[in-house]
């Protein structure tokens, strides 16, 4: 008879199933597993959480689990022989789903499942029918191998300084104004007109043309006006102003460049429940090591207590190997850890 606390934590595990987060139904569906593992069903339930996350060789494993405690369980033969397909082992699958026809013929499920992996079988036959016998290819010339494309610049025209010249052209090719007799022309101002130095913005247009974009920027940072950012001020008129210079950072783009530097810490599990949850959301060795590395040596035994379970043992002394491959320094690390569960 199930225990009740493997009733509810499969409860739980159906409740977050239905809220599309397998991640955490795998989680609960373990603790049901470990609470009473001689019920199939939660054996299966995890291995449907395992498919919705794509992890094919755990709901196989889980699947296997379960018909060695009901052989003729169709749920487990057709849910293998999904996991099976899905990793490309078609005749497998095959004979799993011919076995779930045999006790379920009117099951429409099977019937579609079989039928695509018939479909498979065939397109894996035809490709394989399509590779030449011929071990030795003929040797193809290095004159008709296939090339790398070749790279070439497109040069870049200037066209407001093409239309400038052409402008300056025309205004050289204007015919010259005809002239008059000087005895016509005699100046009748009374007075004298003082020329004096041009303005500002005169200046500005009488500057030569920037002849590169370096040239250019220069040109503008010139002509920007300076900022004030403050000063003070005197009743005798000696003031002093306080100029912000163009490389001075911000202090709040200092500050949100120091935040983004920060690294955020890994959240230590407590419970055996929060480190398979975030253990199986985890794929990468590295990622894995680093939560084993949060949790204190001393602190393994309470956590997993009597409740280790084998693929999980299995799943981190795999890790624990991959680190050590890798990275060899860390190998007392990796003992005391290892000695603790």
């Amino acid at each position: 008879m199930t225990s009740e606390k493997a009733r509810l934590a499969k409860e739980k595990g159906n409740t977050a199933f239905k809220a599309a987060d397998y991640a955490t139904a795998v989680g609960h569906y373990t603790s049901a597993i470990l609470a009473d593992s001689s019920d199939p069903t939660f054996h299966l339930n995890r291995a449907a959480a395992y498919l919705q996350l794509g992890k094919n060789e755990d709901a196989e494993r889980d699947c296997t689990n379960a018909l060695t405690l009901t052989p003729k369980n169709v749920k487990a033969l057709f849910r293998r022989g999904h996991a099976r397909r899905a990793l490309g082992k078609f005749e497998d699958a095959r004979a799993d789903l011919q076995g779930a026809f045999a006790l379920e013929p009117s099951n429409s499920s099977v019937k579609n499942e079989l039928a695509e992996i018939d479909k498979s079988i065939q397109e894996q036959r035809l490709k394989q029918s399509k590779i030449p016998s011929d071990p030795h290819p003929a040797s193809v010339p290095k004159a008709f191998s296939a090339l790398s494309p070749k790279r070439r610049r497109v040069p870049i025209e200037i066209i407001e300084r093409e239309i400038d010249i052409a402008a300056n052209t025309l205004k050289e090719t204007k015919p010259p104004r005809e002239e008059k007799d000087d005895q016509l022309l005699q100046s009748v101002s009374s007075r004298t007109l003082n020329i004096g130095s041009p303005s500002k913005e005169e200046q500005v247009m009488l500057l030569p043309r920037p002849q590169t974009f370096a040239d250019a920027k220069r040109s503008r940072e010139s002509s920007k006006p300076t900022r004030v950012r403050g000063g003070i001020f005197r009743p005798s008129g000696n003031h002093t102003i306080v100029t912000r210079t163009p490389h001075e950072p911000s202090l709040r783009s200092a500050s949100v460049q120091a935040i983004d530097k920060q690294d955020l810490p890994m959240k230590h599990p407590t419970t055996l429940f929060q480190f398979i949850k975030s253990w199986d959301s985890m794929s990468s060795d590295d990622a894995r090591w680093g939560l084993i590395r949060t949790v204190p040596p001393s602190s393994i035994p309470a956590l997993f207590q009597a409740s280790l379970e084998p693929d999980l043992l299995k799943s981190i002394l795999h890790t624990f190997k991959a680190v050590l491959i890798r990275k060899p320094e860390t190998k007392d690390a990796v003992r005391r850890r290892r000695n603790s569960c």
